[in-house]
């Protein structure tokens, strides 16, 4: 079979397991969780003719709002709804704010939480804002850090709080920078990481009815902000995690540990990607590395690793090839099975915004607000494109209703101005 209908085929059955086992019933335009539809940072097909190349203040820009406060949260989009999280340090507030998608008018704002100040140890990078919601299509999911607890709430995509609950107690520790983990959406439940070097850490299972705790697991003893991701290896579904120099995998419907290996740093924030029966992660500190981690044997092992560090922005998976940018800007491409690596090209950086793929493209934000667009190709680094709005950008960009969405903002002085955006032909 040709590599690229080989490609193809896996992406289907990924597609069709997702649908069948993360919550609601999955729209083709809707983005409404952490790395898309496919939880993989794949756009449909149908971005494919809808997102140009280029853009700019006066092309191919459909709209543009406002954001008040600020938040590295990225937007997601429930039917033509654009959802996103932000704080409002004069008001104390934790808010979450609603968006036409068609015209990027604002419908709504539903405050979470009042009276909240921002932890002294909230690293210069992160928001008191910074955890992606996610959305069954009926009720969104949110989970933020809030005067040292970590708590979730439900909210009826009308703006109805459905219910509230403390996940656990978030007290300072070594080398925190404060919460910046997004929750993962299951059939029946939501699951949220709590990686702290004391007894209260954990991996938490919430019922997405009442918020009422269904299971916890363990996590090693150590600060860390990854994100939780369902995926399906060896015909099994389970949850991936890193952090504190451990690898593991956990049974969705239980928590128990599947498998564990030691690898990558003490701590790590991107969200884990796979592809048939390997997975990949990148960590930072205190040692900086990527791992390939094989499941092909009776064990998980390493498979490969090099010393590149991919820390806040998440990898792609593309066929056979694992793409990603390290913080200083280099973008790399390497053969998944053995780390092989095909190019490495320096972009522009820094980066913490992941990148997204739309068909054979890369779209990739860095944190001065300027987007390359490049192929994704183990051939050579094929640059399309680069496109400026704003000087400022931490949310991931995505794509949802025949649009590429945004969160940028304009730094002046002292003053941040966040903006929504929406880009189509």
């Amino acid at each position: 079979m040709p590599p690229i209908l080989s490609h193809l085929n896996r992406r289907c059955c990924s597609a069709i397991f997702v649908a069948c086992v993360v919550s609601g019933t999955l729209i083709a335009e809707d983005w409404r969780r952490w790395r898309g539809p496919t939880l993989d940072n794949h756009a449909p097909n149908s971005a494919v003719d809808a997102v140009p190349l280029t853009w700019s203040e006066s092309e191919n820009l459909l709209w543009r709002q406002p954001v008040p406060g600020q938040g590295h949260a990225t937007p997601i989009v429930v039917d033509d709804a654009i959802f996103v999280l932000t704080h409002e340090p004069a008001a104390g507030t934790i808010s979450l704010l609603k968006y036409r998608l068609g015209d990027g008018s604002p419908i709504g704002k539903v405050a979470l939480h009042q009276g909240v100040v921002p932890p002294r140890y909230l690293h210069k990078k992160n928001t008191c804002a910074s955890s992606t919601p996610s959305s069954d299509g009926n009720t969104v999911f949110v989970v933020a850090e809030v005067n040292q607890a970590i708590v979730a709430t439900a909210i009826s995509t009308a703006g109805k709080i459905l219910w509230q609950t403390p996940v656990a107690p978030y007290r300072a520790g070594k080398g925190w920078f404060g919460f910046g983990s997004s929750l993962l959406l299951l059939d029946d439940s939501i699951v949220i990481a709590v990686d702290v070097d004391n007894d209260d850490r954990g991996l938490f299972c919430l019922s997405k009815k009442t918020g009422k705790q269904i299971w916890k697991a363990p996590r090693p003893v150590t600060a860390s902000y990854g994100t939780p991701i369902l995926a399906k290896l060896n015909g099994t579904p389970q949850i991936l995690m890193s952090g504190g120099y451990q690898v593991t995998s956990y049974q969705p419907k239980t928590g128990r540990p599947l498998w564990s290996v030691d690898a990558t740093s003490r701590t790590t924030c991107a969200t884990m990607v796979w592809s048939n029966d390997m997975v990949f992660v990148s960590g930072s500190y205190p040692d900086p590395g990527t791992y390939g981690i094989s499941l092909a044997g009776k064990s998980a092992k390493v498979a490969w690793d090099n010393k590149v560090k991919c820390y806040e922005q998440s990898m792609l998976m593309v066929g056979d090839y694992l793409y990603g940018i390290a913080d200083n800007g280099v973008a790399y491409c390497w053969r998944s099975a053995d780390g092989q690596e095909m190019w490495k090209q320096r972009l522009q950086g820094p980066f913490s915004a992941s990148p997204l793929l739309i068909g054979d493209r890369i779209y990739a934000s860095n944190e001065r607000g300027k987007t390359y667009v490049y192929r994704a190709s183990p051939d050579a680094f094929d640059l399309l494109s680069e496109n400026k709005l704003g000087d400022s950008s931490f949310a991931s960009p995505i794509y949802a209703g025949g649009k590429l969405i945004l969160r940028h903002a304009t730094t002046g002085g002292n003053q941040r101005t966040e903006f929504l955006v929406g880009i189509g032909k």
